[in-house]
């Protein structure tokens, strides 16, 4: 039984004296999790464009069928004044896609970042139609667009 108090003893001194981390291990661990999150930041940054560039893709559909859901119940388009996409066109689709008397989309989707270069554009001459958007990706060729016929 004395030898089990000793070796207690023993033990417990030497948990004492050993408390914590030492400076070097403090500083291994930091500089360990300082490059993961450097690594981790660089990834996200390529990541979001191409998210984004998802995004806007997935809204273009989204409006493409609201569409000829409208085109189904008024055998055409919604007529724009313009010869060529434009926001105004964009507009225009977006008050009539979202009319109390029919709602076709509960909320207009837009492009992810709205600013003046990345906006969607709208024309139709009421039997086809078209939508142009800028992606981010340098890849794709931009304007991209969508049709409806």
């Amino acid at each position: 039984m004395t030898k089990i108090k000793a070796f207690l003893k023993k033990l417990a001194k030497k948990l004492k004296n050993n408390r914590g981390f030492s400076l070097t291990e403090l500083m291994i661990a930091t500089s360990i999790i300082g490059s993961v999150a450097t690594l981790a930041g660089a990834q996200i940054d390529d990541i979001l464009p191409l998210a984004r560039d998802a995004q806007r893709k997935g809204n273009v559909h989204q409006v493409q069928t609201a569409l000829n859901i409208y085109y189904d119940d008024h055998n055409q388009y919604p007529i724009s004044n313009s010869a060529e996409p434009t926001v105004a066109g964009w507009q225009l689709i977006k008050n009539v896609l979202e009319s109390p008397a029919n709602i076709y989309v509960p909320e207009m989707p837009h492009d992810p970042l709205d600013t003046d270069q990345y906006v969607f554009k709208y024309w139709s001459d009421g039997q086809k139609f078209k939508i142009t958007y800028e992606t981010e990706d340098p890849l794709d060729k931009s304007p991209q667009v969508a049709w409806g016929l």
